[in-house]
C-alpha cells in the first residue's frame, strides 16, 4: 500500500467532529453516506488485510450499519453528539495507526 492509505478515514473523521455544530439536515444525510462507505471501506480493508474478522472488520462493519442513509437510525441530537464524536475519533485513531504502518 502507499503512504497515504488513510484519506478514506479522515474524510469521515473529519466531517464528523464538525457534526457537533448546528447544520441543516442535508448535512446529515451527506455524513451518513459518506461515514457507511468510509466505514465499508475500512472494514473490507481490514478483513483483506488479516484474511479474518478482527476487532476493526466489527467497529467498522457496526459502524457503516448504524450511519448507513437506507434505513436510517433515527436518534435525537443529544444522543447523536457522543456517537459522532466517537466514531470520529475511532476513525482518526485507526488512519494513523495505518498511516504509521504503512509508513514502516
Amino acid at each position: 500500500m502507499s503512504e497515504r492509505p488513510a484519506i478514506y478515514l479522515l474524510i469521515p473523521a473529519a466531517l464528523l467532529l464538525v457534526a457537533v455544530l448546528p447544520l441543516p439536515y442535508g448535512y446529515y444525510i451527506f455524513l451518513r453516506l459518506v461515514v457507511t462507505v468510509g466505514a465499508a471501506l475500512a472494514a473490507y480493508s481490514a478483513y483483506k488485510a488479516k484474511a479474518s474478522i478482527s476487532g476493526e472488520v466489527v467497529v467498522m462493519g457496526l459502524m457503516a450499519i448504524l450511519f448507513n442513509p437506507l434505513v436510517p437510525v433515527m436518534l435525537s441530537r443529544s444522543v447523536w453528539l457522543p456517537i459522532d464524536l466517537l466514531a470520529g475519533c475511532i476513525f482518526a485513531y485507526v488512519a494513523l495507526r495505518k498511516g504509521t504502518t504503512a509508513a514502516n
